[in-house]
């Protein structure tokens, strides 16, 4: 009998738990993004890669708040990744 009822107990909790960890996403609200860009030298590469950053942002309606830029070199250039963080304008 103390079994049953700390199973329903234990049930009960993990239910309760799960509903009030399951909020709506809130309109307006931040998210990060990631572009790239890839050419043969390091400037043009980051020059894409901005403005692949500048066309997510816009479609998402967004301006961006944070960046990381990170390129490397590879066999046919540079390749630079950004990762940013778009809020609501």
């Amino acid at each position: 009998m103390r079994y049953k009822v700390a199973l329903t107990a234990v049930v009960i909790a993990t239910v309760a738990a799960a509903v009030g960890f399951a909020e709506p996403a809130q309109a307006g609200t931040c998210q990060p993004v990631k572009a790239k860009g890839v050419a043969k030298d390091l400037a043009t590469a980051t020059i894409f890669a901005q403005a692949d950053l500048k066309q997510t942002a816009k479609s998402l309606g967004g301006k961006v708040t944070q960046t990381s830029t990170n390129c490397v070199p590879g066999p046919t250039g540079y390749r630079c990744k950004i990762s940013a963080v778009v809020c609501p304008k």
